[in-house]
């Protein structure tokens, strides 16, 4: 499998299916920006309440082939094997297919994936057990806590200040690599300091042009 992460953005996405595990995929698509219709002739509770608050399309019937046939990522989600493995067949090269009932079907995985602000972190075993996947995911948790969120709009700070001034390449990178070290993710004044350090040339970059 080829790793990737993907805009999906204001893309036609298609659940198949209406139970909990359908719905626990739901989540990261809305957070992705997706247009998310849901089809099954039933709903769980959650999907009733994402209907409610006008974040889903519920189409409440068994699925057919042209509820899918214009989408961009499809989930197979149903309790019916038979079904899901239907859906795949009649889905194009072109479309993104995970079939929940079988991984070796369809053409992509979803990994258990952690996120902590602009940093996000996925784990796969491209199938081979879902359960190690999150366990790693979980104890990576302990290790990339909550921190990491304002240490991550630090640094998407400081490359934006850096990619706009007139350093060198060299100096860019070396910048960069300096903005990674440790005292500055424990600390919020060294933070400010080397933040301070980009502003002088930022305004003569500026005044240059």
């Amino acid at each position: 499998m080829y790793p990737i992460t993907l805009n999906i953005e204001n893309r036609k996405c298609i659940i198949i299916g209406g139970g909990k595990i359908a719905y626990f995929k739901a989540g990261p698509l809305l957070e992705a920006g997706a247009e998310v219709t849901v089809v099954s002739p039933e709903i769980c509770e959650g999907f009733q309440k994402l209907q409610e608050e006008g974040k889903i399309h519920v189409l409440l019937k068994e699925v057919e082939e042209t509820d899918y046939k214009d989408a961009f990522l499809i989930i197979a989600a149903t309790n019916s094997s038979e079904i899901n493995e239907q859906v795949y067949k009649n889905t194009s090269h072109s479309q993104l297919v995970n079939v929940i009932s079988n991984q070796e079907l369809g053409n992509f995985h979803i990994p258990a994936t952690l996120n902590r602000g602009k940093l996000t972190i996925s784990v796969s075993t491209n199938g081979a057990s879902p359960k190690l996947a999150k366990k790693i995911r979980n104890d990576l948790q302990e290790v990339y806590d909550e921190s990491y969120e304002e240490y991550l709009e630090f640094l998407f700070e400081v490359r934006m200040h850096i990619k706009k001034s007139s350093l060198s390449k060299d100096e860019k990178s070396q910048l960069l690599k300096d903005s990674i070290e440790d005292i500055y993710k424990y600390s919020l004044k060294e933070r400010y300091r080397f933040l301070a350090r980009l502003l002088p040339i930022e305004t003569e970059y500026k005044s240059l042009g």
